[in-house]
């Protein structure tokens, strides 16, 4: 699923650059994100996630406003075990490992000042929460290796909708030099500091010591709650 993900979005950033370079009118972003779990949701998972945030956002020209897509992949932990491979072959031994992940998909209109050094923004957002849990066999002598199998034992998904707010600070400007070209579409770079605050519907989901194994037999210590979250982010936005 990660994989997925990841290999989805970078062909929407692909595809929506291609699309959109030529209007000077695109800003690309990734950011690190940590989350912090509120309300109900941090009853149930009082730990700290950490994630990946990419956006493409189409700026309407000679306008504040803009209206883009943002795609989030985060991890609430894992539980890591070792296993025989099979009972017939109890000398055998791998790594299993439990990963408690969440993927966000959001619809984001945001309000921010065309140009300066400083460029502060308000946003909006709307779209989906998908919670899942992926169980993954590994050889234990090499963590480098692809996992010899995988699957996704729990899921579900949620509603989910906020706003925030932040500042992207210039760090380098390209449209007054010499050397700009077309032939490099890049006008501008900024770090961004960002927060958010998102509204999510009620969900089933796992957490870190969820998964009991006992006698070949697996149980789930299943939580149920709204998924309400604050998120922190610092990463990097280009301009074209």
């Amino acid at each position: 699923m990660r994989r997925t993900f990841i290999i989805f979005a970078f062909t929407f950033f692909t595809i929506f650059c291609h699309q959109t370079v030529n209007a000077q009118e695109f800003d690309a972003s990734i950011n690190l994100q940590f989350i912090a779990p509120q309300n109900d949701f941090k009853e149930s998972i009082d730990a700290t996630g950490l994630g990946i945030n990419l956006q493409g956002l189409y700026r309407f020209p000679d306008s504040p406003f803009g209206l883009g897509l943002d795609f989030n992949f985060n991890n609430f932990g894992r539980d890591t075990r070792d296993e025989p491979i099979s009972s017939t072959i109890p000398d055998l031994r791998v790594r299993v490992e439990n990963e408690y992940n969440l993927v966000q998909g959001m619809l984001v209109a945001k309000v921010q000042p065309q140009d300066g050094i400083f460029r502060p923004y308000a946003e909006g957002l709307a779209g989906f929460n998908y919670f899942y849990t992926q169980t993954s066999i590994e050889n234990r002598g090499n963590q480098t290796d692809e996992p010899i199998a995988t699957d996704t034992n729990f899921e579900d998904w949620a509603f989910a909708w906020g706003g925030g707010g932040g500042v992207m600070i210039r760090v380098f400007d390209r449209r007054n030099s010499l050397n700009y070209s077309s032939e490099n579409p890049v006008a501008a770079g900024y770090i961004n500091l960002g927060v958010r605050y998102l509204n999510g519907s009620e969900a089933e989901y796992l957490r870190e010591g969820s998964i009991q194994v006992s006698n070949g037999n697996v149980t789930y210590d299943t939580l149920q709650s709204r998924t309400d979250m604050l998120v922190f982010q610092l990463g990097f936005v280009v301009r074209f």
